[in-house]
């Protein structure tokens, strides 16, 4: 493992010598949904606002309050404003259960899309490779992971995608564990973590 302070390698559960700080025995790393609700939910508060500035010239907010709560497209106006919302509790619900825990012995990923367990001794290859977004599970929503990240507006996070690759019966390749952008949260500290114990991945 790696110790959180300094970033140390260090047995899972012991004290870093470098530092003195406990390292945990395993990490572990959730999903972004709540992210992309937080993201969503001011795009919605947004929309709101623009909709009372715009209604409110002439007549002040608490006109335009009532003239908007008055009007015959108060429905349309509601679809609209809570529109991204909906969105945005729906990849809340889709990565609720994302989570990636990493030990001294493996890495095991809890998804929507099924769970795995990779041990480490059995990885063969770790890569790295482009991806698009819309290439992704999440699909272009993933491009989201982006914005209001880290206390930036946008934030410079690459698009590639990392896979682990293990052997099914020493023969045939199983199914990758595949480490998306836009689906883990803290995937730089992640990819830390996992080439401490296998090595940098190799571009593809």
């Amino acid at each position: 493992m790696l110790c959180p302070q300094c970033h140390k390698q260090a047995p899972g559960g012991s004290i870093c010598d470098s530092c003195g700080h406990p390292v945990p025995e395993r990490e572990s790393f959730g999903g972004q949904g709540a992210h992309y609700l937080l993201v969503f939910a001011a795009l919605s508060l947004l929309l709101f606002v623009m909709l009372v500035v715009i209604a409110s010239q002439g007549i002040g907010i608490v006109g335009a309050l009532r003239r908007i709560t008055e009007d015959t497209w108060l429905v349309i106006y509601a679809m609209i404003i809570l529109a991204p919302l909906a969105l945005g509790f729906y990849y809340w619900a889709l990565l609720r259960e994302e989570e990636v825990s990493v030990t001294d012995d493996s890495i095991v990923r809890h998804s929507y899309w099924g769970d795995q367990t990779l041990y480490w001794k059995d990885v063969v290859a770790f890569e790295r490779h482009p991806i698009l977004f819309s290439e992704t599970q999440l699909g272009r929503i993933a491009g989201l992971s982006r914005v209001l990240r880290g206390r930036k507006i946008i934030a410079k996070l690459p698009t590639v995608c990392y896979e682990l690759r293990t052997l099914s019966q020493g023969v045939e390749a199983a199914q990758p564990l595949c480490l998306e952008p836009g689906a883990i949260d803290d995937l730089p500290w992640l990819i830390d973590i996992i080439t401490e114990r296998i090595g940098p991945p190799i571009d593809v």
